[in-house]
């Protein structure tokens, strides 16, 4: 290397560097359930005790990121901070090894050019700012590629690089499924050696083959668990169709998938500003010519196998189609990115023959100017629009973001009660165990919208956001009169969150004052409270309206106190924890159901014994309803199995439902 070509190295990389670091704690501006799902099993292995569950939310079987992700949290600590730390290495890494391995197949310019569109492009700037397991897929499959190349240009006289080829590939098998469908240009690149090089192939036909083979050795325990494919399910529709001789929903796909290269971009806010395309139109017009150029000099190795490997990196996002096309096909960025910088290479290449290199160094000026205005426009696009986008923000649970830093900075020590929208595991309460880093910390979790937890604690921290706020018949046993109320972000669809410091037992107080006192029912069962199971007692209820009619809604209030959460039996070994449900039914007079509802926003796996909590169920009357008198019953069930808890009251068992007094429907 010249020192010009070092400068230029050193430049590209302390620019992708600047992009990949710079306010990487506040942008992203927040953390998706898949990232927290992710730092889930990092975490887990940090800590040393790996994680059992086997069909996570967010497909996290891809054991590499577990190791390496717990490796970045060693140095780091067990935050998202960690992991984006962690993604930001690996997106360096692409670049280098764009570099390297565009330079050994196409020469200096063109790796140079290929190592800075990598650097600068707005979809590997955003992809190596995500807190996902995937990012280390496309660094290991092009440091594969790299080392495939060394020793395809000396043999068996560099067999370290056919050992880096093989472990680099695998890791990335291990990574991320998106590596799989890419490897298989590596299986046609052999085929196409022994097809058209063959003086060529026989030299290195052994070392290839050994370490394909080799290869598939080490990364079959992961590629035959069945759980390891739980992703590639989202192909198995149109390519059902397709086998079914229904090739439309098919050709839809891969016909929007490419349209995300030039013209329409990725829909999905959470990894794309939705409708901008990976390539500007400068450098799709580049990347066109590489294409056919390439095309035309197929019978070169390495032009063939960058036409291979973009056509099997973005071989998933062909079949599904343009939505997340970014994470299916990044398994591509090198070569897709490196064409558009060969394209003009060749492209000032012809300049300078055809009018000396004065003109062409003329045209190289432009090629920088040009990347410098993919830089300023990634920045801009990454930053400003994306970045400070409302909807980004709503993506991103920006609200639980600002309560998790707001709980982290504050003063308050104790027990938290946090109303979320999504407070069952693996949700938001694992975006909560990356973000909140304090041992003086207790949290509570529940939806508002239908519950209410009241912690067995002299007082508590009750924090509301906007999007799920009390119900108005549980927030008239709160004084929320007295709430602190934090704007977070005027614009947001979740612009805010109440924080009230409270006495959970004098809600408590009122509420079963009320359903004992009849305010809102006229009856009740002969003998509370009711034990369900030795985990819960129901000690109070209530109607409303006590009088119903077809076609209305009638809502059921329940109040339970948490005795022994662990009566509800262990969670499930391959589950994130217990799971339950609470069932109320109308019965008519025949015992069927007409009316229901299922739910607990009161998440069982946080049950704490003495903790109490009030549910409202909510069912709508069919129109046709006949007058009469109906009966309700309640009874509670273990989700991974659809058990039924016994019910008890007093000493003496009653089934595994207990039947409340009757609701009257009138006619209209």
């Amino acid at each position: 290397m010249r020192r010009g070509e070092w400068i230029a190295l050193a430049a590209i990389l302390l620019l992708a560097t600047l992009l990949r670091l710079y306010r990487l704690d506040a942008i992203p501006p927040g953390l998706t359930h898949d990232e927290a799902d992710t730092g889930y099993f990092a975490a887990a292995v940090y800590r040393g005790a790996p994680s059992s569950v086997e069909g996570p939310y967010g497909y996290i079987n891809e054991h590499f990121t577990w190791y390496s992700g717990a490796l970045f949290m060693s140095l780091f600590g067990p935050t998202d901070l960690a992991l984006r730390l962690h993604s930001a290495f690996f997106g360096l890494l692409v670049v280098l090894f764009t570099y390297l391995w565009a330079r050994r197949a196409f020469g200096a310019a063109v790796g140079l050019g290929g190592a800075a569109m990598v650097a600068l492009s707005f979809w590997t700037v955003m992809d190596s700012r995500f807190a996902l397991n995937s990012e280390p897929a496309p660094a290991l499959f092009t440091g594969a590629v790299y080392f495939l190349w060394l020793g395809l240009e000396r043999g068996g006289r560099r067999w370290w690089a056919w050992a880096l080829f093989a472990l680099f590939l695998t890791g990335s098998l291990y990574a991320y499924e998106a590596a799989r469908a890419a490897a298989a240009a590596l299986v046609l690149l052999f085929l196409y050696l022994a097809l058209f090089h063959r003086a060529w192939f026989r030299r290195h036909e052994v070392w290839f083959a050994a370490a394909l083979l080799a290869t598939g050795l080490l990364a079959a325990p992961h590629l035959l668990d069945p759980a390891a494919w739980g992703r590639s399910s989202t192909l198995s529709v149109p390519l059902a169709a397709a086998l079914h001789g229904d090739l439309q929903p098919l050709l839809t796909n891969a016909i929007s998938a490419l349209g995300t290269l030039s013209f329409h971009g990725d829909s999905f806010v959470t990894y794309n500003l939705p409708g901008r395309p990976i390539l500007d139109p400068v450098a799709s017009l580049f990347f066109y010519i590489a294409v056919l150029l390439c095309l035309w000099r197929w019978r070169r190795p390495a032009c063939a196998f960058i036409l291979l490997w973009v056509a099997m990196g973005m071989l998933p996002s062909l079949v599904v189609g343009e939505w997340t096309s970014t994470l299916h096909s990044k398994a591509a960025e090198a070569p897709i990115l490196t064409l558009p910088a060969l394209g003009a290479v060749e492209a000032g290449r012809m300049v300078a023959r055809r009018w000396g290199p004065r003109w062409g160094r003329v045209w190289a000026a432009a090629g920088v100017a040009w990347l410098v205005v993919i830089g300023v426009s990634t920045a801009t696009d990454y930053f400003v629009r994306w970045g400070q986008s409302p909807q980004t923000r709503a993506a991103y649970f920006h609200n639980l973001a600002a309560i998790t830093a707001f709980l982290d900075e504050g003063e308050y020590s104790g027990t938290v009660a946090l109303s979320s929208p999504f407070p069952d595991l693996p949700l938001d309460p694992l975006v909560a165990d990356l973000r909140l880093q304090r041992n003086d910390l207790t949290l509570r979790w529940f939806d508002g919208r239908r519950a209410l937890l009241l912690p067995d604690a002299e007082r508590a921290l009750l924090v509301l956001p906007s999007s799920t706020p009390l119900d108005p018949l549980l927030a008239s046993w709160v004084d929320l009169g007295s709430a602190t109320r934090v704007v977070v972000h005027p614009e947001d669809v979740d612009p805010y969150f109440d924080l009230l410091v409270w006495e959970p037992g004098e809600s408590w107080e009122a509420a079963t004052a009320a359903l004992d006192g009849g305010e809102i029912t006229a009856e009740r069962p002969p003998s509370l409270p009711a034990d369900f199971g030795g985990g819960v007692e129901l000690v109070g209820y209530g109607v409303t309206p006590t009088v119903a009619i077809p076609g209305g809604t009638t809502a059921l209030v329940t109040a339970w106190r948490v005795r022994d959460p662990a009566a509800l039996g262990p969670p499930p070994p391959h589950d994130y924890g217990i799971g339950a449900a609470i069932f109320a039914h109308l019965l008519n007079p025949q015992g069927e159901v007409v009316a229901q509802e299922d739910r607990l926003d009161v998440p069982a796996w946080n049950w704490q014994p003495g903790d109490r909590f009030l549910q409202i169920h909510r069912f709508t009357l069919p129109p046709d309803l006949p007058p009469g008198r109906y009966e309700l019953e309640i009874g509670l069930y273990t989700r991974h199995d659809l058990r039924r808890l016994e019910v008890r009251v007093g000493d003496e068992p009653v089934g595994d439902r207990l039947l409340l007094p009757p609701l009257e429907v009138i006619g209209r």
